[in-house]
């Protein structure tokens, strides 16, 4: 059903596409079990940062010397230029490679001749997790409830360009496991990450179907998850709208800004069971509102700041007799420094509202949670080293969740990555008895491949 919806969605795009307008996500990780004793489930959580790639500079066309019909014989070569590069640009690597079937067929768009090109990446990949417990707990490959293979994913990437800064096309992930489902609270061994079809034009990107809330920072780089991650805020995605658009104000200042609208929950994400609305029945988030604006500034001599902005309002609705209706409402603040190797980040966020009546860090209905993150990445060669803190941070009852994830990532090749990560993920400061105990200390080992 959620393919079909998916289909219905490309199939008005590409008619949409040809009216006279004129006028841009990354894979992550789940499942639930948890190695404290007083909870009988676990949820693990974990994602490789994919960014779209940045060429450095911009192309410059060749220039030739302007004919004069009153100039002598001799008139100068034409001399082409190389193209510009640009040493404020960040160069970031795509590790999405795919097959590439074009298409080119000059067609006719309001009375001028455009050059048209369809694409269709494809992405076929897995992720192989070996977990090594450091405090006597069964190990091997996966962990108990969610053995073999983490998960297996196939990406498609659909794209009309209709030139004149116009393309219409959609985005997919299909995961699958082996074994046990992904997380306590997702039916089936086969589901939909994302599915969304999109229409862009000089306004920005406009989006519908299966897409992420954009609050806060979209992922901190590290494999095994964060507190945040854990508590359902990231990598969340619902059925619903969005404009994202970016606005260069001068060469070294520009806004991105993503609006939002969702319908309804898709039951699916990488949080504990315990955490939100997805993993209790007849209890949903609907009609929710995101907003999220992010300054960047970009100087050659000191780097990039990137300065977030988000914030989130909605409804969650009740079905049940031991529940009510409540409200949503949650804000964050965001920051990113970028200069040559280093990378440092930092996000504060506040949530409200209940949106499960045993959360799975507290143990009780906490209606409120501050959640803090951390971190710093190196980049020397093929080997990206990273660590990271969050907490989760309940009240009414209280506890503290508190993780470190430290690691390295290694480029094997283009289509292979390593990671090593170390992770302690505990809870502390529980006013409810039986709570405080240990999640993870353990050492992670993954094998990540795609093509």
């Amino acid at each position: 059903m959620k393919v079909c919806i998916f289909a219905v969605t490309i199939t008005v795009f590409m008619s949409l596409a040809t009216l006279p307008i004129y006028g841009q996500d990354y894979f992550g990780p789940r499942n639930n079990t948890s190695s404290r004793q007083p909870f009988s489930r676990t949820g693990y959580g974990i994602q490789q940062e994919v960014q779209p790639a940045v060429v450095a500079g911009t192309e410059i066309g060749n220039t030739t010397t302007p004919f004069e019909a009153e100039a002598p014989t001799a008139t100068a070569e034409p001399v082409a230029e190389e193209p510009a590069i640009n040493p404020c640009e960040p160069w970031i690597v795509s590790r999405t490679p795919y097959f590439d079937c074009g298409i080119d067929n000059p067609v006719s768009i309001d009375g001028c001749i455009c050059g048209n090109k369809f694409d269709m990446p494809l992405t076929f990949g897995a992720y192989h997790w070996f977990h090594q417990s450091l405090n006597g707990q069964s190990g091997g490959y996966g962990i108990d409830g969610l053995r073999n293979t983490y998960f297996w994913y196939i990406n498609a990437d659909p794209r009309l360009d209709l030139g004149n800064d116009r393309a219409v096309g959609g985005h997919v992930e299909l995961r699958l496991r082996e074994t046990d489902t992904f997380r306590s609270f997702i039916d089936d061994q086969i589901w939909p990450w994302e599915a969304y079809g999109y229409l862009e034009n000089e306004r920005g990107k406009f989006k519908t179907g299966l897409l992420y809330k954009q609050f806060g920072l979209g992922w901190d780089g590290v494999f095994f998850g964060n507190a945040q991650y854990f508590d359902g805020m990231k990598l969340d995605a619902d059925y619903g709208l969005s404009w994202e658009a970016t606005r260069k104000i001068d060469d070294g200042f520009s806004v991105n800004s993503y609006t939002q609208f969702f319908f309804h929950e898709d039951q699916s994400n990488g949080s504990f069971a315990g955490a939100d609305p997805e993993s209790i029945e007849n209890y949903t988030e609907r009609n929710t509102g995101v907003v999220r604006i992010v300054p960047t500034w970009t100087t050659c001599n000191l780097g990039q700041v990137e300065l977030g902005f988000s914030g989130l309002v909605g409804q969650l609705d009740s079905r049940r007799i031991d529940l009510q209706d409540d409200t949503a409402t949650a804000y964050a603040i965001d920051l990113t420094y970028t200069r040559g190797p280093w990378k440092t980040l930092f996000e504060a966020s506040q949530r409200f509202g209940l949106f499960h009546p045993v959360n799975y860090v507290s143990g009780g209905p906490s209606d409120q949670i501050t959640n803090y993150l951390a971190g710093v990445h190196y980049t020397v060669g093929a080997a990206t080293y990273r660590c990271s803190y969050s907490n989760s941070i309940t009240e009414n009852p209280g506890a503290t969740q508190n993780m470190v994830v430290a690691g390295v990532t290694c480029t094997v090749t283009k289509n292979v990555d390593v990671y090593l990560e170390y992770v302690n993920q505990r809870v502390d400061g529980a006013e409810l008895p039986g709570q405080n105990g240990v999640f993870f200390d353990s050492l992670e080992y993954v094998l990540a491949w795609h093509f």
